[in-house]
């Protein structure tokens, strides 16, 4: 190559690398970036905020309880869910499962809720069924002339006391003395005990939040205000809080209304529903009308109106987990 050639080359790379200098400082200054972007760094990716970036990362792997974990494969293992579902096992579960509050899924909370009240709603209505047909029994004997045995005639009389009734005898009794729909009382457990996971409940298997007086006998509240004395009462089972939550609703002046409602509704053969008689029950919450909009709401949304009128299945099924297991037939 000659020495005219060499220095016109030297000339142009000179040149050119002036200008890519020149280029950079024209960028720099005016906010432009001229810098190459390596292939598959464009600058249209937007930068990741803190949230999303955390959002990335390795979430904790969600156990539930072992008590969950048990019941939940008993009910399938029993073939006992909410599906189609036209006859309800014996299970009597005696309290909530350890853990129930901390499921994930809110739907799988109130499944799980549901299927533990069902059968012990049907066997405290079978056991008041019971009470019913024998004092039918008796009234048809005093009807007939038939004697009263004095067992018979002590057993009224223990009831007249329970239940309140001061005058009417037998006819006054059987207004009373009468099934709770299971579809309200699922509803009322729901609202009362926020689908079972309530301190109430989980200490004291209070599942409807009745009163009583003297620390001995229940839980104090937390917001209870100072110089009160109530507490929250407190069951040895579940079962035990669903009978004194129909013993309430049977005996209490402020349900009055609902018991008049059901016997109306037995009288014309219709159905004693949940629906219906749960439009009695402003009295039993201070909010009143929304407290009955509530206890519509839970029944419509879970299907609860299906469950008023189910019977329990025929035949022995095997016990469930002996840790939650009532001790009752």
């Amino acid at each position: 190559m000659t020495s005219a050639k060499t220095g016109n080359y030297r000339k142009i790379a000179l040149a050119s690398v002036t200008g890519a200098i020149g280029l950079l400082y024209i960028g720099i200054f005016a906010g432009v970036d001229v810098s190459p972007t390596p292939a598959g760094f464009g600058t249209d990716i937007p930068a990741m905020t803190p949230k999303e970036i955390a959002a990335t990362k390795k979430k904790p792997v969600y156990r539930r309880g072992p008590e969950v974990v048990a019941l939940n494969q008993y009910f399938k293992s029993i073939g006992y869910s909410f599906g189609s579902m036209t006859e309800v096992p014996r299970v009597y579960i005696k309290r909530v499962p350890k853990g129930l509050g901390e499921l994930a899924s809110v739907e799988e909370r109130k499944e799980l809720f549901l299927r533990i009240m069902l059968p012990l709603a049907m066997r405290v209505n079978e056991e008041i069924g019971a009470r019913r047909e024998r004092l039918m029994a008796i009234q048809a004997k005093g009807i007939s002339g038939t004697p009263v045995s004095a067992a018979d005639q002590q057993w009224v009389d223990q009831l007249m006391k329970r239940y309140r009734v001061t005058d009417g005898g037998i006819t006054a009794l059987l207004e009373r003395i009468d099934i709770i729909p299971p579809s309200l009382i699922l509803a009322q457990s729901a609202e009362e005990s926020g689908w079972g996971t309530s301190r109430f409940v989980r200490t004291g298997n209070a599942l409807f939040g009745q009163w009583a007086w003297g620390d001995d006998e229940g839980i104090v509240p937390k917001d209870r205000e100072e110089g009160k004395t109530h507490v929250i009462k407190s069951f040895g089972s579940l079962m035990d809080s669903v009978r004194a939550y129909a013993r309430n609703i049977n005996s209490h002046p402020a349900y009055q209304t609902l018991r008049e409602r059901r016997s109306v509704l037995r009288a014309e053969g219709h159905l004693i529903n949940g629906w219906d008689l749960a439009e009695t029950l402003t009295k039993y919450s201070e909010r009143g009308e929304e407290y009955v909009d509530s206890l519509h709401t839970i029944m419509r949304a879970n299907g609860l109106n299906e469950l008023d009128g189910l019977t329990f299945a025929a035949g022995e099924i095997p016990p469930p987990p002996k840790v939650l297991a009532s001790l009752e037939d």
